[in-house]
C-alpha cells in the first residue's frame, strides 16, 4: 500500500511540474516572443501530460493570458488552435477519418507567425487582437494599422471577423534581421505587440 500511494504521490507531482512548464512556456511562446524550448520540445512535455492526465486542464487551453497591463478583447468568436498530429497513426487516423464517404481534404504549408483576428465593422477596421488564451487577447489595433497589407477598409460594408497569421518573410528576416532575432516567427510577433513605434519601422 506505500509504495502504491508513493508512486501516486509521484504521478501527481510529476503531472504538476507538467502542467507549470507548459504554462510557462506557453506564455514565452504567446506573450513574450521569446521561447526557450522548440515546438517539438513543447510538444514532447505536452505528450507526456496526456499521457498521465488525458483531461487535465491545461491541455485545453489555447495560446496564453494576454501580459497584465495589456489592453484586453474577448473575442465574439472563439479563435481556436489546430491540433497536431506528430506520429504516423495519428495521421493515418485524421486521413481516414476525413475521407469517409468520399470527402476530399486540402493538404497546405503551414506559415509559422502570430494568430490574428481583425475586426471590421461596415467595411472598416476597428479592431485587431492577438489569440492570447483563445477567448480573450490583447489589442494591438495601432501596431496592425502599419502592416501595409492590411487594408483599412475592405470593399464589402458590412461586419466581420477575419483571421490569419502575421509572418515575416524568410527574404526580410535574413536582409534585416537574422543578426538581432533567432527566427522570423518571433520577431513577427513582438512587432505585433510592441509598445514604441519607431522600433517597428520598416517592418514586413
Amino acid at each position: 500500500m506505500a509504495d502504491g500511494a508513493g508512486d501516486e504521490r509521484d504521478r501527481i507531482l510529476k503531472i504538476n511540474q507538467l502542467a507549470e512548464l507548459l504554462a510557462y512556456h506557453s506564455n514565452l511562446y504567446y506573450n513574450e516572443a521569446s521561447p526557450e524550448i522548440t515546438d517539438s520540445e513543447f510538444d514532447k512535455l505536452r505528450d507526456q501530460l496526456v499521457d498521465l492526465e488525458p483531461d487535465h486542464p491545461q491541455l485545453s487551453r489555447v495560446g496564453s493570458d494576454p501580459p497584465p497591463g495589456s489592453v484586453k478583447v474577448e473575442h465574439q468568436f472563439p479563435m481556436r488552435s489546430l491540433d497536431k498530429a506528430n506520429k504516423e497513426e495519428e495521421v493515418f487516423h485524421f486521413v481516414s477519418q476525413t475521407t469517409v464517404s468520399g470527402r476530399r481534404f486540402v493538404c497546405q504549408p503551414k506559415l509559422d507567425g502570430s494568430a490574428l483576428s481583425l475586426e471590421y465593422r461596415r467595411g472598416r477596421l476597428v479592431r485587431a487582437a492577438t489569440r492570447g488564451n483563445g477567448t480573450r487577447g490583447e489589442d494591438v489595433t495601432a501596431n496592425v494599422r502599419r502592416i501595409p497589407n492590411i487594408p483599412e477598409s475592405i470593399s464589402w460594408e458590412g461586419d466581420c471577423h477575419i483571421r490569419g497569421e502575421v509572418v515575416m518573410p524568410l527574404s526580410i528576416f535574413e536582409e534585416k534581421y537574422s543578426k538581432i532575432a533567432p527566427n522570423p516567427r518571433n520577431l513577427a510577433a513582438g512587432s505585433l505587440r510592441q509598445k514604441t513605434f519607431d522600433a517597428g519601422k520598416g517592418r514586413a
